[in-house]
């Protein structure tokens, strides 16, 4: 079995479309984290002057007089009874630090933004692999010829999707360390600190990120050996997610985001997932006919018009998803002719 595997890692090792895919593996996330860099690029001397330049001249827009005198005969309408003239100027008067557009690089908040657009896109791209390895061997009719060498389909079926689920741990458990590296790297040139939960919150979504990378290769490659084609299978998964999803929403209304595919691989990933919800409760609380039983913000305060997708749902959801898809493959390649 293992020396089969091998002469399946070195058959999708040689797939020309899989070195592409592989090569934007690379590719996409180093152009995130150079997007991310550039985004939260300290402020220069000349970005400074620049701000300044544009508050000097907003300031001097006559509009801008005019709301300070309003503001300093009548204060307590911007600012409260508290409000005194001597602020108006704070208030009204445009800074320079408003015209400067920058956020702070922040590994916390990567996890939730960059880490997870990382790993839904090698997912794609480990999807598309797996499903143009198969395609291949059934669109040139090599599967046959496949056969002849070892008969034994489960077999021959089992070496194929360990190719491709090796192929995804590798390829994802590389890419996240260079990126995570990267991001670390960035941080430290810019002295910002990084928490020790953060990098346990790294770790940890990672890890689920890994699996999911892996899995969705398995995916690709169940589907189309299921269908045994490539086109098909592309076509049958956007249909399935276009149309799958639109039945859905238009069953369950907002609470279809608990079926959707997307909200389960989410839940997995960030050990969780929140969505909104229009219900009766949340538009009464909404109203302030109802008063939860915990004071906003507190511990145990429940939002009505939040609902959440456990990692654990997500798990099963994906769990029962895939075992169907493996299944059908297999007894579909074991029982149907191979032309």
């Amino acid at each position: 079995m293992i020396r089969l595997v091998r002469v399946e890692l070195t058959r999708l090792r040689w797939r020309r479309a899989v070195l592409l895919l592989l090569l934007a593996c690379f590719v996409a996330p180093l152009l995130i984290l150079a997007g991310t860099a550039w985004e939260t690029r300290p402020v220069s001397d000349a970005d400074l002057a620049r701000a300044e330049e544009q508050a000097a001249a907003e300031a001097a827009q006559p509009y801008v007089a005019e709301e300070l005198e309003r503001c300093e005969r009548k204060p307590e309408r911007y600012g409260g009874p508290e409000m005194t003239a001597d602020q108006c100027e704070d208030m009204i008067v445009p800074r320079p630090e408003q015209f400067i557009y920058r956020s702070q690089l922040d590994l916390a908040e990567m996890t939730g933004g960059q880490g997870v657009a990382v790993v839904a896109i090698l997912s794609a791209l480990l999807m598309i692999l797996g499903t143009t390895f198969a395609g291949h061997d059934w669109n040139t009719g090599s599967m046959s010829n496949q056969l002849l060498f070892d008969p034994r389909r489960g077999r021959l079926w089992l070496a194929k999707a360990a190719a491709v689920v090796v192929t995804g741990l590798v390829v994802a458990t590389v890419v996240l360390l260079l990126f995570w590296a990267g991001a670390a790297l960035l941080a430290a040139q810019r002295d910002i600190d990084t928490s020790a939960r953060t990098w346990g919150l790294i770790r940890s979504s990672s890890l689920r990120g890994v699996v999911l990378v892996a899995l969705a290769g398995l995916l690709g490659y169940a589907l189309t050996m299921l269908f045994r084609s490539t086109v098909a299978t592309l076509g049958v998964g956007f249909a399935a997610a276009i149309g799958g999803s639109l039945l859905l929403v238009g069953v369950f209304g907002e609470r279809a985001q608990a079926w959707l595919p997307t909200s389960n691989f989410l839940a997995v990933l960030m050990d969780g997932y929140r969505y909104y919800v229009y219900t009766p409760e949340c538009e009464a609380f909404q109203m302030g006919q109802m008063e939860p039983g915990v004071p906003m913000g507190g511990e145990g305060f429940v939002d009505p018009c939040m609902a959440e997708i456990s990692m654990t749902q997500g798990v099963v959801y994906w769990a029962v998803l895939l075992t169907v898809v493996v299944a059908l493959s297999v007894v579909s390649f074991r029982r149907r002719d191979v032309p």
